[in-house]
């Protein structure tokens, strides 16, 4: 089943927890994906890092409806193309 994306900045995104279920992962793989690639990601483009300070009310809405991680703290929101690019680099 394909999680709901999350809506955000006009882009339909994934959060990491969803990443992880829908690839059938273990928690914090999509993270370790994301940080083995990030140099070749533009934020903007292919994620949206959302720091808790500023984006409170979203995380914990996200928290609540189960979308992200309960002990997410900072929120990473990937593209479509953010993901294409993860998913590319970890069956290298």
């Amino acid at each position: 089943m394909t999680p709901d994306p999350i809506h955000f900045a006009g882009s339909d995104t994934l959060s990491l927890r969803q990443l992880d279920e829908l690839n059938g992962l273990s928690k914090g793989t999509s993270f370790r994906w994301f940080k083995a690639c990030e140099a070749e990601l533009s934020e903007g483009v292919d994620y949206f890092y959302l720091p808790a300070d500023e984006f409170p009310e979203l995380i914990d809405s996200l928290k609540a409806s189960g979308q992200i991680y309960a002990s997410t703290r900072h929120l990473l929101l990937l593209t479509r193309r953010g993901y294409e690019c993860m998913r590319a680099r970890s069956t290298r």
